[in-house]
């Protein structure tokens, strides 16, 4: 196996252990996981060059991401920042309005020929629309 493939086994495992029914299932997944980790540390140190540095600090084990049950990681703001400047902003900046201008948005609900701006509306004439006959139905 290289390591796309590995690396695809071990996210591959890491979905089934946390779809696990019960504990046992989840345990076998979880020994997968590390079994795939452990196999591509091995490769990635057979496959690291012989000029290359080696890191400073190596874990006995890798593993990748977050499993079931681990706490969500806490926001990284200043990753996020470094992306401000290169395309990827996560809140756009709008165009200012001119004086006189302003913008609303209207949410519309079609049913069948039929569209409504009420929710309840649209939601009545889908009732309506369903106790009919269904030739009588609008298309």
């Amino acid at each position: 196996m290289d390591l796309n493939e590995l690396l695809h086994q071990h996210q591959a495992s890491v979905m089934r252990a946390g779809m696990a029914g019960d504990d046992d299932a989840r345990d076998n997944h979880f020994a997968k996981v590390a079994e795939y980790a452990e196999r591509v540390r091995q490769l990635r140190e057979l496959r690291q060059m012989p000029d290359t540095k080696a890191p400073l600090a190596t874990p006995d084990t890798i593993i990748y991401g977050t499993y079931a049950g681990d706490p969500a990681p806490a926001p990284a703001e200043k990753a996020v920042d470094s992306w401000e400047g290169e395309g990827g902003a996560l809140d756009p900046t709008e165009a200012p309005l001119p004086d006189g201008v302003a913008v609303k948005l209207v949410r519309e609900y079609h049913v069948g020929p039929y569209v409504y701006t009420d929710l309840g509306l649209a939601l009545a004439e889908h009732m309506r629309q369903l106790s009919q006959e269904p030739d009588e139905r609008p298309a």
